[in-house]
């Protein structure tokens, strides 16, 4: 489809007018616009199986009664493990990932911001549920280690959008939250990027295909930085 809307459409329009001598504007516009509506509805039909069952796979997750467990003994709040449901839904994309770079290259990073943006929209959804009345301070470090890890990891998809949902879900959170909790929670901010850390390079195998590839630089600029 972005083939056809992109190279071989405006060929066939600009040899049109060249073998009839004529000016196609508002005709070339106007299927520009259709050509436009037929790739997001495709595009949607192909990505909104995977946005409903990410949507599902967090709601299930965050509203489960073992979501946020308390701290083993002799462990600070901040020493967890993302949620299970944040690994269900980084494997999904990593499967989501690997068909569209084996089928259609060029549309990975255009597919993987779409569902990644939908992740972050399910997430402040849940977040938002009067289910969720309250947070209490082992489920405002698990909302926040499962946001950012999952943030982290798909930071070579992140988006504008996606970046200014996160932002939102933090001040739903906060919300939600008593004040002895986000005194703590700040508190616990250096355990949390060191727990962070230590996940990033524990997974790094794992989510591998999530990582922007450096191109090699030009065999003259490289040889220049010398």
């Amino acid at each position: 489809m972005v083939a056809f809307q992109t190279d071989i459409t405006p060929q066939l329009l600009s040899l049109f007018e060249t073998l009839f001598s004529v000016q196609l504007t508002d005709e070339t516009n106007r299927i520009k616009d259709v050509l436009s509506q037929l790739d997001a509805k495709v595009f949607e039909s192909y990505t909104k199986p995977y946005v409903t069952k990410i949507s599902k796979t967090i709601e299930h997750g965050v509203f489960s009664p073992t979501w946020a467990p308390p701290p083993p003994v002799g462990k600070g709040v901040a020493d967890r493990e993302p949620s299970p449901f944040v690994f269900t839904v980084l494997l999904d994309l990593v499967i989501v990932h690997t068909e569209a770079s084996t089928t259609s290259y060029p549309l990975t990073p255009r597919i993987l911001r779409a569902l990644f943006e939908s992740t972050t929209h399910s997430l402040i959804n849940t977040f938002r549920s009067p289910k969720l009345s309250t947070i209490s301070l082992p489920q405002l470090m698990q909302a926040t280690l499962d946001v950012e890890f999952m943030a982290q990891t798909l930071a070579s998809y992140t988006t504008e959008a996606a970046s200014q949902v996160q932002t939102d879900i933090y001040q739903v959170l906060d919300a939600k939250t008593d004040n002895a909790a986000r005194v703590r929670l700040q508190d616990e901010l250096g355990s949390l990027r060191s727990t962070l850390k230590r996940l990033r390079e524990g997974t790094k195998v794992q989510f591998a295909c999530f990582r922007r590839i450096k191109r090699p630089a030009p065999e003259g600029e490289a040889g220049a930085k010398r």
